[in-house]
């Protein structure tokens, strides 16, 4: 890739905290978690396989670590409808943030009636937009079974929306 670990990160960062940003309960928290991630991952780039996947997968990968450190320093995971949404953006107007506030509050509430391992699927495929190859990757899963993981999980989420 051009630009070396830069490119890399440049290309992954976005992707990676809106993974994160899912799993913890704030966007400081999230930039914590990704900080250490790219400080693991520039450590062991030494060790990167191409052949065990791409580099987004082995990122998340990483990221997956990073959640589970992290929660483990906060003494366990915060139920994920009491999570704070502050993910506004600041150039929002007071209704967009409010409505974009609200439908957090919701989806997140709705999260809660997945397992932790499907909530980690989908924040990886709409968080991260991997792909279900790079889901399997992470995961440890074949593609068609973190596949199946999301469409499952959506289906659950789709359930509890509309009733």
């Amino acid at each position: 890739m051009d630009g070396g670990f830069e490119g890399i990160y440049r290309e992954h960062v976005t992707p990676l905290w809106r993974y994160v940003r899912v799993r913890v309960p704030s966007d400081a928290d999230a930039e914590d978690v990704i900080s250490e991630v790219f400080v693991a991952a520039l450590r062991s780039w030494d060790r990167y396989d191409p052949t065990m996947g791409t580099v987004g997968a082995w990122l998340t990968g990483i990221a997956r670590h990073g959640i589970a450190n992290w929660w483990r320093k906060q003494g366990r995971e915060v139920p994920v409808e009491t999570i704070a949404d502050d993910q506004t953006a600041p150039d929002d107007d007071p209704e967009t943030a409010t409505l974009r506030r609200i439908a957090g509050d919701e989806v997140r509430a709705h999260l809660s009636v997945l397992t932790a391992r499907e909530r980690d699927a989908v924040a990886m495929r709409f968080g991260a937009r991997l792909s279900s190859s790079e889901i399997g990757a992470a995961l440890g899963v074949s593609a068609p079974a973190a596949r199946m993981l999301v469409y499952r999980a959506v289906g659950k989420l789709r359930k509890e929306v509309i009733g």
